[in-house]
């Protein structure tokens, strides 16, 4: 019988619960492993909820989360886990090394609420906890990255709902994920065939938007599965179509209001800080080896930006660019991508149609 891995969003979850979480667990606990199979076999005999291990959690919730996770780790695929595996060996070294030149008390895992001490919209994966109270900075954020020595990872990994619902865009366009909803409804999947003659489907009913989440309709699934399966060249063509839309939906955001857009990229981008509070790091790791990446000009470019354009790539189904500019005529581009996070299929309804409002969202550089 052939196992059922997971994949998209759940995948990605776990994956990044590997290189943070694991690393942090085994220097709380003062473990060092030789292999990815020694490290697995500790975690998962490990007790979160001891003395050492507890150091490493914001709260019981985030305990709670860690061991769904660890208990999922058999539905990844073995190449991909024992890769996260060997880069949280990697982690884990950086940071004895980096404890050799500064004493580390404790390292927390930010996993969704950050730790006290920390502002909640700190882009820190985990923070190192500096013994001596005495120098500052006390805090370190540290964001995390996993590829290889020529990888681009990408430096904002989110989705287009998720997003649209941060206070930045929410305050300003308090109605763009009712707008996009219609624009997609319009020009997309009410084109699928059948779905306009269908009474019990329409511009409101087709897809639920919660706070945080989407909930499409039965009806709009079926139709969407149906589509896939008997003319996968329609199909194609929609979701290119969806694509566009939710690409044009931010080049009219960020060239709207420079203010929103630069508020944005500071909160959402990732960017490398050192006089602030609590600075962060890049660390990349490559195999079981880590080590902290090259500064991303955009840090130093932003508070001097004066004028910002988006706009399409051309001929492209799912790259954009965001041009920074300042006074001088100084300009970044930044490399911006919307995508499907995997493909259609039947077993897992998720992919490109099946993502509705949710496409990845992406900048992979400048």
């Amino acid at each position: 019988m052939t196992r059922s891995y997971l994949s998209g969003g759940e995948q990605t979850t776990i994956n990044s619960t590997i290189t943070e979480l694991f690393p942090a667990l085994a220097f709380n606990t003062s473990a060092k492993f030789r292999s990815s199979s020694e490290l697995e076999t500790y975690i998962r005999n490990l007790n979160l909820s001891g003395v050492r291990a507890s150091k490493t959690f914001v709260n019981s919730g985030n305990v709670d989360a860690a061991t769904k996770a660890i208990d999922k780790l058999d539905l990844i695929r073995p190449s991909i886990k024992d890769t996260k595996l060997k880069n949280a060996i990697g982690i884990l070294n950086y940071l004895y090394e980096y404890n050799k030149k500064r004493k580390i008390e404790k390292v927390i895992w930010g996993y969704r609420e950050k730790p006290r001490g920390v502002p909640n919209n700190h882009a820190g994966d985990i923070f190192i906890f500096h013994a001596d109270k005495k120098v500052k900075p006390n805090i370190v954020g540290i964001s995390l990255k996993a590829g290889t020595k020529s990888s681009k990872e990408p430096k904002l990994n989110s989705y287009v709902g998720t997003t649209l619902r941060k206070d930045v865009w929410k305050k300003k366009y308090p109605n763009i994920m009712d707008d996009l909803k219609d624009k997609l409804w319009n020009d997309v999947y009410s084109k699928i065939p059948g779905v306009k003659e269908n009474k019990n489907i329409n511009s409101k009913s087709w897809i639920e938007l919660t706070g945080s989440r989407q909930k499409p309709s039965k009806v709009i699934q079926e139709y969407v599965l149906a589509l896939f399966k008997t003319d996968p060249l329609v199909f194609e063509a929609l979701y290119v179509r969806m694509n566009m839309i939710c690409r044009k939906t931010f080049i009219e955001l960020i060239n709207k209001d420079i203010n929103s857009t630069k508020n944005w990229i500071e909160e959402e981008f990732r960017l490398e800080k050192k006089n602030v509070e609590v600075p962060m790091i890049l660390v990349k790791a490559i195999g079981n080896k880590a080590e902290s990446s090259s500064t991303d000009p955009l840090r130093d470019i932003l508070p001097q930006t004066t004028n910002i354009k988006a706009y399409l790539k051309s001929g492209s189904v799912q790259e954009w660019f965001i041009d920074l500019m300042t006074k001088d005529k100084k300009k970044l581009t930044l490399n911006m991508t919307i995508r499907s996070d995997s493909e259609y299929r039947e077993a897992k309804q998720k992919g490109k149609l099946g993502a509705y409002l949710m496409l990845k969202l992406l900048y992979r550089g400048s």
